[in-house]
């Protein structure tokens, strides 16, 4: 249900005329273009052509990356030289072709996106990240520069990847149109409504386990889908109480299901707010 509804989502957001279904990419498809993408360099990066700055692309919705695509082979300034949903596979991309931009997903098969911001960051300072979400979160925009990204976009704000492009590479920071009235309303509020200022002491990869815990999502089911040992999720959940000052497992699924509640009810209330300030600037425009 959730993934339809992501890919309905993206659809609007890259191609608001097309209402075709997302053809779902086989295991070996994780490379731009053809497996020889790993080693031979792109089309317009070779010297032989005017340089274009190069872009990575890791998210785990096919439509989604294939959207960022379609942008950028629209553009005079970059061009793609790797994409994939997975995270293994990206770290080895982008140690190969050094990338100048990396648009990131947060959530990626085998791994967290936070955590694989990190990584890049470490690995080459220069590169610029772009996290794009699909869904606008000021809390994970938060987290996200603080990972190291220099940009935050939702795949609402798709128009505008190209622009962030260019202010990142730039040196700016970068911070997509669905987002911004969420960050400034959190910052004129002084986190008033934030969901608990103790789930701020959680790492992000902790706060990924607290969110699915969240939902109702089981140990092994998160095992799985994390691809990790149930041990290792038992360890983040042993953490999370002993941060939160929590004693059993179901204390730890309430909090989670009422820090849930509050993000989706926050959320509606700044989306609410944001649109009647829309409509009254409009009319007084």
């Amino acid at each position: 249900m959730q993934q339809r509804r992501d890919r309905r989502l993206a659809a609007r957001a890259f191609n608001p005329q097309r209402n075709t279904r997302e053809k779902q990419p086989s295991d070996k498809k994780h490379v731009y273009g053809s497996k020889k993408s790993l080693t031979e360099v792109p089309d317009g990066v070779s010297g032989k052509g005017p340089t274009k700055a190069k872009v990575l692309v890791v998210h785990r919705i096919g439509f989604v990356r294939s959207g960022v695509l379609s942008l950028i082979a629209k553009s005079v300034q970059f061009v793609v030289c790797g994409e994939t949903d997975n995270a293994p596979l990206a770290r080895e991309l982008f140690l190969r072709h050094k990338p100048h931009v990396v648009v990131v997903g947060l959530r990626l098969c085998g791994a967290d996106g936070m955590q694989l911001i990190k990584e890049f960051r470490s690995l080459n300072p220069a590169a610029a990240i772009l996290a794009l979400s699909e869904h606008a979160d000021a809390f994970s925009a938060q987290r996200v520069f603080r990972a190291g990204a220099r940009a935050y976009l939702t795949v609402e704000d798709a128009p505008e990847l190209l622009r962030a492009f260019d202010e990142i590479l730039a040196g700016h920071p970068y911070v997509g149109a669905s987002v911004l009235p969420l960050i400034l309303s959190n910052f004129a509020g002084g986190n008033k409504n934030s969901c608990g200022s103790d789930i701020n002491i959680l790492s992000d990869r902790e706060l990924e386990i607290f969110s699915f815990i969240g939902r109702g999502v089981s140990v092994s089911e998160l095992a799985m889908e994390l691809h990790v040992s149930v041990k290792t999720i038992e360890t983040h959940q042993m953490r999370m109480k002993e941060k939160l000052a929590l004693h059993t497992a179901a204390e730890l699924r309430q909090k989670a299901r009422e820090w849930l509640a509050k993000s989706a009810v926050n959320r509606i209330r700044e989306d609410t707010e944001a649109a009647y300030e829309a409509r009254n600037t409009s009319g007084r425009i």
